[in-house]
């Protein structure tokens, strides 16, 4: 009896038709990707298979499984990534060959960019010459408006920013990071943005290349007019570059010419690119020599002595460019003072570099064949000061210091057989030359401290 039921219900389930088992799925689509979906057409909800371009491995899963293994094809990842050919589905068809197009353009593009870095790499130089006139350029600042008291801010296209930069950056790459010089020659301290004295200086004693100047940095921050002192330096760097020298100063270091002024100077004066032109002044900067050497016998820096100098050829094989330094040879060479009533070496109030002594200034003249050091780096109320012995001679050009102080600024002559000639500049000012007498020293609380 068991039997026959279960046999009468066999042949009943074989009467009655089959029932699919397989459910349409659901998609759960965002109202992003539903709209991504729509205008791409790359999914089709229900047979599910790809209808667009095939991203990952995911998709040749999701595509064999819902094709018939007669129609299902053998596709590995690494073939996604280049041309292939399916004839079996049309949809597939069409996706494979948007791919491909894809990758066609995206290789153009690739090309186009290179050859336009390329061109513009190759030919920056000849388009920058055809478009500046480097000597009129420079002659342009002496314009008698520009040359009245007060601050008369010059203004500079984008165009002439970049290839002034551009072609400086280029000389001063070529320099090792020592650069001997012949005399004679005049040897200038700090300027600071003070820009009316450096066109005074260059009227009173000759411009380039009449006359062949040694900067020794700290050209920007602290005075209304980096911006024009670098302009000019630079101009004329491009225009003979055998006939003036600069020099880096700590203040051509980022962290410090973007604390004390000069990158202030550049988003106020360059409103819509500002701080892409500091940017680029920071990269011309790493490039610039830390020393210079006059017949061999006088030494120059920005700031002073370092106790890992210990031949010549330490600086001069001193590879560049040179980043945001932090310690060793460079660093200190910027940053270090003399001061007679320290032995040997001393950790410098400034937060880098350090602070020496006599003893060590006879000690370096001697093991590197000089006769004299020459810096600036520190306000100096007659313009100079001279440490005993007269083997070192600091030197500063900026007078009327921020128009805070009524200081004398001085500059170095030497000439053919290394004679030197203090050249001073003294403000016009009821008792200046009383008060440089009464103050004749070095002014040590202008320091710029390193947070």
């Amino acid at each position: 009896m068991a039997d026959g039921s279960r046999q009468k219900a066999a042949v009943e389930a074989r009467s009655r038709p089959a029932r699919s088992v397989k459910k349409e799925r659901q998609v759960a689509v965002s109202p992003m990707n539903r709209r991504i979906r729509n205008t791409s057409n790359i999914l089709n909800e229900r047979d599910e298979r790809p209808g667009g371009i095939m991203k990952d491995k995911s998709m040749v899963h999701s595509m064999a499984k819902t094709q018939p293994v007669s129609e299902r094809q053998t596709v590995r990842l690494e073939d996604l990534t280049r041309p292939i050919s399916i004839k079996n589905n049309a949809e597939i068809q069409a996706a494979v060959e948007i791919q491909n197009r894809l990758q066609k353009k995206m290789a153009r593009n690739s090309e186009r960019r290179r050859k336009m870095t390329h061109a513009s790499e190759t030919t920056a130089q000849n388009r920058t010459q055809e478009r500046i006139d480097f000597v009129e350029f420079a002659n342009k600042h002496y314009h008698i408006d520009y040359l009245q008291n007060g601050v008369h801010k010059m203004r500079y296209s984008k165009e002439e920013y970049e290839n002034i930069i551009y072609e400086a950056q280029t000389i001063f790459s070529s320099e090792k990071a020592l650069v001997d010089i012949d005399p004679p020659c005049v040897v200038v301290g700090d300027l600071h943005g003070q820009y009316n004295d450096l066109i005074n200086m260059f009227i009173l004693l000759g411009r380039p290349p009449e006359t062949v100047y040694v900067f020794t940095g700290d050209y920007v921050d602290r005075g209304m007019m980096s911006l024009e002192c670098i302009m000019l330096l630079f101009t004329y760097k491009i225009c003979y570059p055998e006939h003036i020298v600069l020099l880096r100063g700590n203040h051509e270091i980022a962290r410090v010419n973007k604390k004390y002024g000069f990158y202030d100077e550049c988003l106020q004066s360059i409103p819509k690119y500002g701080e892409e032109i500091w940017a680029m002044f920071q990269r011309c900067f790493n490039n610039l020599p830390i020393s210079a050497l006059i017949a061999t016998k006088i030494l120059c820096m920005h700031g002073g002595l370092s106790p890992s100098l210990i031949t010549l050829d330490d600086l001069r094989n001193h590879p560049k460019p040179i980043r945001n330094p932090f310690r060793g040879i460079v660093n200190d060479m910027l940053w270090a003072d003399p001061d007679p009533a320290v032995f040997e070496w001393k950790t410098s109030a400034r937060g880098s570099g350090f602070v020496f002594g006599t003893n060590v200034i006879d000690d370096v003249c001697a093991r590197l064949d000089v006769e004299l050091i020459v810096r600036a780096h520190q306000m100096c109320f007659d313009g100079y000061w001279v440490v005993s012995g007269k083997k070192l001679i600091t030197i500063f050009s900026a007078p009327m210091y921020c128009n805070l102080y009524k200081n004398a600024g001085c500059v170095l002559k030497v000439d053919d057989e290394l004679g030197i000639q203090m050249v001073a500049f003294v403000p016009e000012s009821p008792k200046v030359e009383q008060v440089i007498e009464e103050k004749n020293r070095v002014w040590d609380f202008s320091f710029d401290n390193i947070e």
